[in-house]
């Protein structure tokens, strides 16, 4: 059962994974017609794309020796989903645009539902980040609590 949080778009914590999580809330109360002006909105998603793209631009991390493979990732899988995310930021942001010319509750729904695929293709990419690497397992914030 999907229920409101109070979640300020316009604060993102500064950590990835958690703001995939913030992310992922507010995407929820979007399908559940949460009213975020079309600037609080922008701000959230330009917020995301910045963090995602640095993620991207750093690479394979760094000090991380190959340890075996993920469920379903090697170096390459995880490489590979970096080109997906990228295209689906563009996707994210193409959304984003006709909400801003029609903020209809069916097309902030449509918003909302794929940022939530979004953030959940990226809280998997992390996990696997942190299993396919010697690395300490992503932050996983609980459900961020915010003003709104």
């Amino acid at each position: 059962m999907l229920v409101r949080r109070a979640i300020d778009a316009r604060t993102p914590p500064t950590d990835l994974d958690a703001q995939i999580a913030w992310f992922d809330a507010l995407c929820e109360n979007l399908v559940l017609l949460e009213e975020y002006s079309p600037g609080d909105l922008r701000q959230a998603v330009a917020s995301l794309d910045r963090a995602v793209r640095a993620h991207i631009e750093r690479g394979a991390p760094t000090g991380g020796a190959v340890r075996g493979h993920h469920r379903r990732s090697t170096p390459d899988d995880l490489e590979a989903d970096h080109e997906h995310f990228l295209a689906s930021l563009d996707e994210l942001d193409s959304l984003l645009h006709v909400v801003e010319r029609d903020g209809h509750g069916g097309n902030r729904q449509a918003l909302g539902q794929y940022g939530r695929l979004l953030a959940e293709a990226l809280g998997r990419h992390r996990r696997e980040e942190a299993g396919t690497y010697r690395l300490a397992p992503p932050n996983r914030p609980g459900r961020p609590a915010g003003k709104r």
